[in-house]
């Protein structure tokens, strides 16, 4: 089996080694991955750790530019400011910074298993529109508890 192969994998494994984590994050941020490669447990792995080392701001900051481009490397125009935005302060809720980097990264990606949890505050028009996807839109159907992570 190809390395590539071989290191697509390792990432849907229970937990994943702090080697493991900051791979997957170079290879985001270097545009190595293909966009089919990168899912959801990975985009939480890559929240939680910029989040680990920063406060909400400056990680936001840090996942919007990596995003950005990584989308337009990719020939796209998908990126989300809500979705980016929600997802943050859910990783944020849920990463315990008194943890090593794997086991908070594990409590975070345990905690937040299915992708679909946005639907819950908001509806499908309000994320599908332009304002938005172009920036941060408080949800429609259940308010966002910002609880500090630790």
């Amino acid at each position: 089996m190809p390395a590539d192969a071989a290191w697509a994998f390792f990432f849907l494994e229970t937990k994943m080694t702090d080697c493991e984590i900051l791979t997957l994050v170079d290879r985001l941020e270097r545009c190595l991955l293909s966009a089919s490669e990168f899912h959801h447990r990975d985009h939480l792995a890559v929240a939680a750790t910029y989040l680990y080392g920063a406060e909400l701001e400056p990680a936001l900051d840090k996942m919007r530019s990596t995003l950005c481009r990584f989308v337009a490397h990719h020939g796209g125009n998908r990126y989300h400011e809500t979705m980016t935005r929600f997802w943050m302060l859910q990783v944020k809720k849920h990463l315990n910074r008194a943890l090593c980097l794997r086991d908070a990264i594990e409590r975070v990606t345990s905690a937040l298993p299915d992708k679909n949890l946005v639907y819950q505050y908001y509806s499908r028009e309000k994320l599908d529109s332009i304002e938005a996807k172009q920036g941060w839109v408080e949800p429609d159907l259940k308010e966002i508890l910002e609880l500090t992570g630790r």
